[in-house]
């Protein structure tokens, strides 16, 4: 079977994973190219130049291959996500009627934003069935970049997904959500990303921004003070969009998962496991995967699962 090679995009990282699929998946080379510019971590543009200039030197001084490549973009605020209920019509028939029907849900000009849907559940009403749908909104501005920096490069995009679908494929691997509600946490140096699955379907996803390379930088230092302001505003965050949830859903999380670079830094399980009563896993180890022993799994845990 050939490699596969997946390309993380953010505006303060990119981040790339090759590997194989078998019995297991045999991840090959993770490397983190940096980005020379510096970018409001709550802006989605990208810097084409950097990061052209970046990943044209990592193929080059890797002897990569400019094969197919999955891309997923990360850490989006941009990123409008509505629930939306339709009619029950044929599933090829839904995108159209979504494209009607989503200027009343979406305060923006829809005209500039991509959309894609996951089907959350098929109501019915007696005789009558409706579609319920997770809504996702991103601007056409960022994907055109992404087109113009893979075709600069001479590679083939195969596929262009975002954060919180390919934490969904990560989550189905390991079970996580089956026949309950689970949390899955993605915290990285510039944002932290929340998904809430049941039976491998995102129910709720949201991105918070924030900026936490000084926690990154310094996370294996034990004299290091870390920001207590803002460390209890990310958990706050979390536990409000818990309570969000119950009071909408009326359904308990049942457990949190945590990945991403600062997953086990400053005691952030067990501090949200107090505050929420939920017992919350930290997901470093993944028996799934075979790996080179110093490769931090946590830290390229959004490209290793897009070659899921």
């Amino acid at each position: 079977m050939f490699n596969s090679l997946s390309i993380e995009l953010n505006n303060t990282y990119v981040k790339i994973a090759e590997g194989k699929r078998g019995r297991k998946l045999k991840v090959i080379n993770c490397k983190e190219v940096s980005i020379e510019s510096e970018v409001n971590i709550v802006s989605d543009l990208y810097n084409e130049t950097d990061i052209l200039n970046a990943l044209n030197k990592y193929l080059v001084e890797n002897k990569v291959s400019k094969f197919d490549v999955n891309v997923v973009l990360s850490g989006v605020t941009n990123l409008l996500v509505r629930e939306i209920i339709l009619p029950f019509v044929s599933q090829d028939r839904i995108y159209d009627m979504l494209k009607f029907e989503s200027p009343q849900y979406f305060p923006v000009n829809i005209d500039k934003y991509i959309l894609d849907y996951k089907i959350i559940e098929v109501i019915k009403e007696g005789k009558n069935k409706k579609l319920r749908l997770l809504v996702y909104a991103i601007p056409k501005s960022i994907i055109e970049q992404v087109i113009s920096i893979m075709n600069k490069l001479n590679m083939k995009i195969n596929k262009i997904d975002i954060e919180s679908n390919v934490l969904s494929k990560l989550s189905s691997k390991l079970g996580i959500g089956k026949n309950e509600d689970s949390m899955l946490i993605n915290i990285e140096r510039s944002f932290l990303t929340c998904v809430i699955i049941k039976n491998d379907i995102i129910q709720l996803t949201k991105t918070y921004p924030y900026d936490m390379k000084d926690m990154l930088y310094n996370r294996d230092r034990d004299d290091f003070a870390v920001d207590e302001y803002k460390l209890n505003e990310i958990i706050d965050n979390v536990v409000k969009l818990i309570e969000f949830y119950r009071m909408r859903e009326r359904q308990e999380i049942n457990k949190i998962y945590i990945t991403g670079e600062l997953c086990s830094c400053f005691d952030i399980s067990n501090i949200l496991s107090k505050k929420t009563g939920i017992v919350a896993e930290i997901l470093n180890k993944l028996e799934f995967i075979d790996c080179k022993n110093d490769t931090k799994l946590e830290d390229y845990i959004i490209p290793i699962s897009t070659l899921l």
